[in-house]
């Protein structure tokens, strides 16, 4: 599975994470296709970064809004920002470019005509705080 796949995979259990309002992994339930991807490295540690840290992730991302509340964002356009920020925050071996770029693919995606310049916005402000 490409990396692209995985972190897609990854965005769409963070979505239902926030659905459920549960972030702990061990109740998360998934389609089977999903459940192989948990084994991945690289979904295993941004699933692991949002379901220890989103109280942090989503304080990043509120600094980072202009004129919006986090409760006022789409809730994919919500899990394409956690996933990034969980990458850029603590996932040292993924590129901050890398996760910026692939946030604003998902949104183009899975958002509205604008999501994706939201999304890049706030991700480049996310940046410059780090």
């Amino acid at each position: 599975m490409k990396r692209e796949d995985i972190r897609e995979k990854t965005m769409q259990l963070i979505y239902q994470m926030d659905i459920t309002g549960n972030f702990d992994l061990s109740g998360l339930s998934v389609v089977e296709e999903s459940e192989k991807v948990v084994n991945k490295k690289q979904a295993a540690d941004t699933l692991n970064a949002v379901s220890l840290h989103h109280k942090e992730i989503d304080e990043m991302i509120s600094r980072n809004l202009d004129k919006w509340t986090i409760d006022r964002i789409a809730k994919t356009d919500l899990a394409i920002l956690r996933t990034a920020v969980a990458e850029m925050m603590y996932i040292e071996s993924i590129p901050v470019g890398v996760s910026i770029n692939e946030a604003v693919d998902l949104a183009k995606k899975y958002g509205d005509g604008r999501s994706y310049a939201f999304i890049n916005s706030v991700l480049s402000k996310v940046e410059s705080s780090l």
